[in-house]
C-alpha cells in the first residue's frame, strides 16, 4: 500500500500545542540541556522548533512539564522519556531554526496515557482556536472529493 499524501497514517491524535522542554542529546561530546518548543504533540511523538540542527537517529532524553488540565487537576505534572529524531529540516519561515520530528522510544505507559489525555483535553477545549488546521482539513477533504469525482 502506498501513501497518497492525504490519508492520515499516525496512530495517535495530535494537538497543536506549544510546550517548552529541555532535552539532552545522547552521544554529544558535551551533554548540555537544550530547550525546544513543540509545534504539535501526540502520545507517539512530537514535532518541534529548535535553534540548531539535530541529526536524524539522535536519541533524546526529555522531560515534559504539563500545566494543570482537566477536572480536578491542581498542579503541574511531568513526564520523563526518551525519543529518537526521525526528521530534521531547516525551518523555511524562520532562518536559523530547524523543525524536528521525533517519536518516543522509552516512555512509561502511564506517561503515554497522560500525554494522550492532555492531547484529547487540548483538542476539545481549543477546537475552535485552530483556523489553519481547519483550512488544511477542508483542503484535504476537497482533494478527496475531487479524486472521487
Amino acid at each position: 500500500m502506498s501513501w497518497d499524501g492525504i490519508t492520515e497514517r499516525r496512530r495517535h491524535p495530535r494537538a497543536e500545542v506549544r510546550l517548552r522542554l529541555a532535552f539532552d542529546a545522547a552521544g554529544e561530546e558535551t551533554s548540555t540541556a537544550t530547550e525546544l518548543e513543540t509545534l504539535n504533540l501526540s502520545a507517539g511523538g512530537f514535532y518541534c522548533n529548535v535553534n540548531h540542527p539535530i541529526e536524524p537517529l539522535t536519541h533524546l532524553g526529555l522531560r515534559f512539564v504539563f500545566p494543570p488540565f482537566g477536572p480536578g487537576q491542581d498542579g503541574e505534572r511531568s513526564v520523563a522519556c526518551d525519543a529518537v529524531v526521525v526528521r530534521s529540516d531547516p525551518a523555511a519561515d524562520e532562518p536559523g531554526y530547524y523543525r524536528i520530528a521525533a517519536c518516543f522510544t522509552r516512555i512509561a505507559p502511564r506517561d503515554r496515557e497522560l500525554i494522550a489525555s492532555f492531547v484529547d483535553w487540548h483538542n476539545e477545549v481549543y477546537a475552535d482556536d485552530h483556523p489553519a488546521r481547519d483550512q488544511r482539513a477542508s483542503a484535504r477533504q476537497a482533494d478527496r472529493d475531487d479524486r472521487a469525482a
